[in-house]
Parts: structure tokens; sequence; C-alpha cells
């Protein structure tokens, strides 16, 4: 089992590439924070200059470079390194599939692509990654996708939108790919910090491979041949939680995945992810998620609808 398929799934993520901008001159843009959602910005020509709200630092960017806030900071991309000309906010049209925000109309041309995320809200993949994942995609498959959607944007062919939208699902997996493959890394405490401690791997494959197993602490020592005591330990500092809750916690997000893409009954969602009985299950639930399985499954078909 590939541990980023797995929590790609249970995060359940939809997305959509639908800005593409074109500066010149004197521009800037202005992204308030929405921690339900996430946006990549993807460099393609010419260069800007990227402020975080609550940072000092003043970063480059410029052509090659995607930058991804999982959970979207406050930020602000502008041609001036101070990033302080709030009156120099571009004009925007509909350009085929693409919302086009244009600035001016000579010297140095910064383009990029935007891409918005939405995942579940308790997606585990999501929480594991730093506040901004900064990569550069030369000699990466994110190269040949942003060839895609540079063609896209050019062509208009038929189809197009549908092409985008995929490429979005694409995007995500890709940049997360190119990121935990660098040997510079951060990740915080979770699901995919454990998975990459040599000593809870096997154990944190297992109980994704198949959480629905009834679970004992004896069970998951026999995994990785540690103590009792260590292993407690080893879950609290690398996950953040104690072993039970781990299985819970991945019970509970195959649970939300069914619930919003299986017509199965509550309880046989919940006897299938590992739950004794629909009522135990209901009350885990809503302690994790706040609402009842059935309105989180109304919520999500509600969505669905709007889409």
């Amino acid at each position: 089992m590939d541990i980023l398929d797995k929590l790609v799934e249970l995060a359940q993520i939809t997305g959509s590439v639908n800005v593409q901008c074109r500066f010149q001159e004197n521009w800037y843009v202005r992204q308030e924070p929405k921690r339900t959602q996430g946006v990549a910005h993807i460099i393609t020509g010419g260069e800007g200059y990227l402020k975080i709200d609550g940072e000092e630092e003043i970063r480059l960017l410029k052509a090659g470079d995607v930058v991804f806030f999982p959970r979207i900071v406050g930020h602000v991309i502008s041609s001036r390194e101070a990033c302080d000309n709030v009156d120099d906010a571009p004009d925007w049209e509909q350009s085929g599939v693409f919302t086009l925000k244009k600035r001016g109309a000579q010297g140095k041309a910064l383009n990029m692509f935007c891409a918005l995320f939405e995942y579940d809200r308790k997606a585990d993949l999501i929480d594991s990654l730093p506040e901004t994942v900064h990569v550069g995609m030369a000699h990466t498959a994110l190269d040949s996708l942003v060839g895609m959607l540079k063609y896209e944007a050019e062509q208009a062919e038929k189809g197009s939108a549908t092409v985008v939208n995929a490429l979005s699902s694409v995007l995500l997996v890709l940049l997360m790919r190119t990121y935990l493959n660098q040997e510079e890394k951060t990740i915080h405490i979770g699901t995919l910090n454990g998975w990459y401690h040599p000593r809870l791997r096997g154990v944190v494959q297992a109980v994704l491979a198949a959480p629905e197993k009834a679970w004992s602490i004896q069970d998951m020592v026999s995994v990785v041949n540690v103590s009792r005591a260590q292993l407690m330990r080893l879950f609290k500092q690398q996950i953040g939680v104690s072993p039970h809750a781990f299985v819970n916690s991945i019970r509970l997000q195959q649970a939300a995945v069914l619930l919003k893409r299986s017509a199965d009954s509550i309880l046989s969602v919940a006897l299938s992810v590992g739950f004794q009985s629909e009522t135990h299950f209901g009350k885990v639930f809503k302690k994790q998620y706040g609402i009842s399985p059935g309105q989180y499954r109304k919520d999500g078909n509600q969505l669905e609808s709007e889409v």
C-alpha cells in the first residue's frame, strides 16, 4: 500500500486550477486566510515577491517556483519588494475556463496559475504539512503538468474544464511527492510523521491497510517488535496520540469517505470500519467531526449538488 495514495484518499481532495495571472509594470495581489482551503501558485514566467502574514522575510518567486499553502495563510504577491503597493490590484475577465487577472501592458511580466483545493475537515495529510510548501518544478513531473495547463489556457479546446479540473488533483499529488522527496522537509506530528519513523512505519501501514481489524496493543507490538512502553511512547512522540486513538482516527476518516461516496447505511459503514454498533460509531464520529454521520453525509451531498 502506498502511504501517499491512502492519505490522499482519506483527505477527499477536490480542486480546480481556475485562475491565470498575467502581470506587467506594477501589480499587487492579496490572498486572505482561509484555513479550510489550500492554494498553490505556479510561476511559469517572470518573477515577483511574496510576503506572508506574520513573517519578516520577503521571498523572491521566479519562473519554475511553486508555492503551496495547505491551509491558506494570508499573503501578498507583488511587483515591489516591499509588497505595499495595494493600489495596483489587477483587473480580471473570463478567458475560457480560467479567470484571467491582468495588470499593465509593458515591461517584465509575471505569469502564474493558481489552484484552489478543498479537503475533508480532518484531513491528516494536510495537517502533517507545514504552513508553506515551496518547491521547484524543474526536472520533475510538475513541469510536464504545467505544460498541459499552458496548452489548455492557450488553445481553449473542447472539454478544457474537465481536463483542467482533473489536472488539479494530479497537481496536488505531484506537489506532495516533490516536497516529500526533498532532503530538507518539515513534517508535523501525525500519521505521515509516524510513517517516516522506522520503528512505526510497519504498524502505521498495517492500520491504514486494515483499520477495521480489532487492533490491540499486543497486535501492534508484534508488527513492529518493540515493547508496549516503547510503542506508547513512540506514538505520542511521532503521531501525537495513543495507539487506540490513532486506530479510531483512521477508522473515522475511512468512514467519512464511505459516507460521502457510498449509499451504504450508517450501520453498514460503522461495521465495515471496525465499530461494533451504530450508536458507538455516532458518538465517536460526532466527537471528532462535530456533527452526526447523517449530517456529514447530507452536507457532502449538498455540496456536490451545488457544484
